[in-house]
C-alpha cells in the first residue's frame, strides 16, 4: 500500500533531540543564552491547564509548555520525536509501536513510563471534545516494559500521529491523576500540576495568571533555555499594546489586536510583528445558519444568502491579512481542494434566487428577517464582519438583528441549545481534517456542545466520506475522499464559509526563536531564548 510522507517517515524516523532542535522555530545564528524570564500576554481565559480534559488555544497554550507529548512536529507539519524517540507502523496498520526516551520524569521526580501512556491516551479519548474523533479507533495500548507502548487499533488511523502533540494527547502522570476521581474536573489540573515537559507550575491563578519555571530535569539536555515564563491574561487590547510598545511584555502569541494596533507596533524597531505561520492550525471563519429553523432549512434559501455575502469588502476592511474562504479545509493543508462552487458576490442573483424561492419582500421592502449572533472573541473583528453581512443582506430585503453577548458563555449557551437563527464561528481544522474538520459535519457528532455540529446537518454520504477518508494510509484516496467531501459540503453549504483567518505574533526583538510554524506558540517553547 501507498503511506503518506507523514506514516513514511514515521517507518524509520529516530532522531537525537540536538538535531530536533533547529527544525521547530525560526532558526538562530547565535548560541542560545540561558536565563531570563518571558512576560507573555494573552485575552484567553483558561479554567484547566490540561488538555487532555480542554480544546482550544487558552488551555492549549500553557498546558503545551507543562506537558510533554510522544510526538511534535517540524516546519512542515511532519511527525518528529518527542517523547517517543521512535516508532513503527505494523504492516497492516493496525498498530503502532512507540519506544519512549529513557530516564524521562515527571516534575516531581518520577520516571515517565509506558503505563502513563496508557493513562493519557484513555484520558484524552474519554475526556477531550475530539477525543473520539482521535482515538476512537485504539482498542488498547499494551505496555510490554516501561519503555514500550503498543497502539492497538480496530482501523488503519492515517491522522494518529498527528493526534499525539501535547495539545490534544498530553503525557499525564497516572500516579497523581489515577485515583478514583474525575479527571475532567480533578483538583490537580489546576492545583500542585505535576507535569512532563519543559517547564514546571510555580504560581497558578485559574485563568488569570500563570509562573512557570524551568524544569531542570527536562528529557531534552540543555533544555529548556528561559527561567522562567510569566503568563498574564489582559481584558483590555489598548493595555497590551502599550506594554507591548514600551516593553513591558515580550510576546503576544496569536495576537488578537485591531490593523490599527499592528500598524503602530510595526514602527516600533524593538518590536516584531509577524503575519502568518502556525501552519497546523487552519482555522476557518464561517457564517453558521440553524438549520432545523425556516427558511434555513432550504438550500436554494442558503445558497441565495451566500451571493449576498461581500467577502472582499470584509478582508479590504480588515484589511489584516485575511483571504477568502471557498472551503473548509485550510488552503495550506495538503487535503484542501479548489474544485468547488463558488458563491461570487452578486446582489441582483440573490434577489432573484430568493425571488425563485417564493421569498418575496412586503409593502415595507423586507422579505424575512433574523438574528446574527456575535461571538466575544475579536469583538473589532466580529463587529466587521457582521455589519458588513447585515448592510449587503439589507440590499436584498433581509433584516439582519446583529446580537451581541456579553461573555462567552452567553454565546456558547445560546448555540448549544439550538435556539438561534445563525451565528458567526470560527474553528480550527488542524494538522489533519479528523481532528478539527470532521466534528463540524458528522451525523453523530450534532449534540449540544459547542464548535460540535450545532447546525444540525447531515448527509449520510458525506458520513461514509469522511470514514473512508480516515481509515486509509493511502494519501492519494485520502485527497480524492476529501475532494469529494467539500465539494458536497460547499454545495450543500452545511456551513458558508467566508474567510482565512491569519495568525499575527508581536515580540520583542531580543526574544530569539519564537515558534512560528507547525503548531508555533502550541508548541513547546523549550527552544525560546532571550538575547540581553
Amino acid at each position: 500500500m501507498q503511506v503518506s510522507g507523514v506514516l513514511r517517515s514515521a517507518r524509520t524516523t529516530l532522531l537525537t533531540a540536538a538535531v530536533l532542535a533547529g527544525t521547530l522555530a525560526i532558526s538562530a545564528t547565535a548560541e542560545p543564552k540561558p536565563g531570563g524570564t518571558l512576560n507573555v500576554t494573552s485575552i484567553s481565559k483558561w479554567r484547566t491547564l490540561n488538555s487532555a480534559v480542554q480544546s482550544g488555544t487558552a488551555t492549549g497554550l500553557p498546558a503545551s509548555q507543562i506537558f510533554a507529548g510522544l510526538l511534535r512536529v517540524d516546519e512542515a507539519l511532519q511527525p518528529q520525536p518527542y517523547l517517543a524517540e521512535s516508532w513503527s507502523i505494523a504492516e497492516d496498520g493496525l498498530s503502532v509501536t512507540f519506544k519512549l526516551v529513557e530516564d524521562a520524569r515527571f516534575h516531581d521526580g518520577e520516571l515517565i513510563t509506558s503505563e502513563d501512556v496508557k493513562f493519557s491516551l484513555l484520558a484524552s479519548k474519554t475526556n477531550h471534545p475530539f477525543g473520539m474523533a482521535m482515538f476512537g479507533t485504539v482498542t488498547d495500548v499494551a505496555t510490554p516494559d516501561p519503555q514500550t507502548a503498543v497502539f492497538e487499533l480496530s482501523a488503519p488511523t492515517p491522522s494518529l500521529l498527528a493526534s499525539l502533540q501535547p495539545l490534544f494527547m498530553p503525557v499525564l502522570p497516572s500516579h497523581v491523576l489515577d485515583d478514583g476521581q474525575e479527571l475532567n474536573t480533578h483538583p490537580r489540573n489546576n492545583e500542585d500540576v505535576v507535569g512532563s515537559g519543559p517547564f514546571k507550575v510555580a504560581s497558578h491563578v485559574p485563568g488569570e495568571k500563570l509562573e512557570l519555571v524551568r524544569n531542570d530535569d527536562y528529557f531534552i539536555e540543555g533544555r529548556p533555555y528561559l527561567d522562567k515564563i510569566l503568563y498574564t491574561r489582559s481584558r483590555n487590547t489598548t493595555t497590551q499594546v502599550l506594554e507591548l510598545d514600551r516593553g513591558a511584555l515580550d510576546y503576544y502569541p496569536v495576537a488578537f489586536l485591531s490593523s490599527q494596533d499592528f500598524s503602530r507596533l510595526k514602527k516600533n524597531p524593538e518590536l516584531t510583528v509577524h503575519q502568518g505561520g502556525h501552519g497546523a492550525m487552519g482555522p476557518i471563519f464561517f457564517l453558521e445558519y440553524n438549520l432545523r429553523q425556516k427558511p434555513f432549512d432550504r438550500l436554494e434559501v442558503r445558497q441565495a444568502l451566500a451571493h449576498a455575502i461581500d467577502k472582499t469588502r470584509m478582508v479590504q476592511i480588515l484589511a489584516g491579512g485575511d483571504e477568502e474562504a471557498i472551503t473548509f479545509i485550510h488552503k495550506d493543508n495538503p487535503f484542501y481542494s479548489d474544485d468547488v462552487p463558488v458563491y461570487e458576490f452578486d446582489l441582483d442573483k440573490a434577489a432573484a434566487m430568493l425571488d425563485e424561492a417564493g421569498l418575496t419582500a412586503g409593502s415595507d421592502g423586507i422579505r424575512f428577517s433574523f438574528a446574527l449572533e456575535m461571538p466575544t472573541w475579536g469583538r473589532n473583528r466580529q463587529t466587521i464582519i457582521a455589519e458588513t453581512i447585515k448592510q449587503t443582506f439589507k440590499e436584498i430585503g433581509v433584516e439582519v438583528d446583529i446580537r451581541t453577548h456579553p461573555d462567552f458563555g452567553s454565546w456558547v449557551n445560546r448555540v448549544t441549545s439550538f435556539e438561534y437563527d445563525a451565528t458567526l464561528n470560527e474553528t480550527l481544522g488542524y494538522s489533519d481534517p479528523v481532528i478539527g474538520v470532521h466534528r463540524s459535519f458528522l451525523c453523530s457528532n450534532i449534540r449540544p456542545v459547542i464548535w460540535s455540529n450545532t447546525e444540525g446537518y447531515c448527509n449520510e454520504e458525506v458520513d461514509k466520506l469522511l470514514q473512508l477518508a480516515s481509515t486509509t494510509y493511502d494519501i492519494d484516496e485520502r485527497k480524492d475522499y476529501y475532494a469529494q467531501f467539500q465539494k458536497t459540503v460547499v454545495e450543500e453549504l452545511a456551513l458558508t464559509p467566508m474567510l482565512v483567518p491569519s495568525f499575527w505574533t508581536v515580540f520583542n526583538s531580543d526574544v530569539k526563536n519564537i515558534p512560528l510554524e507547525g503548531w508555533g506558540a502550541y508548541g513547546p517553547w523549550d527552544n525560546v531564548y532571550l538575547d540581553r
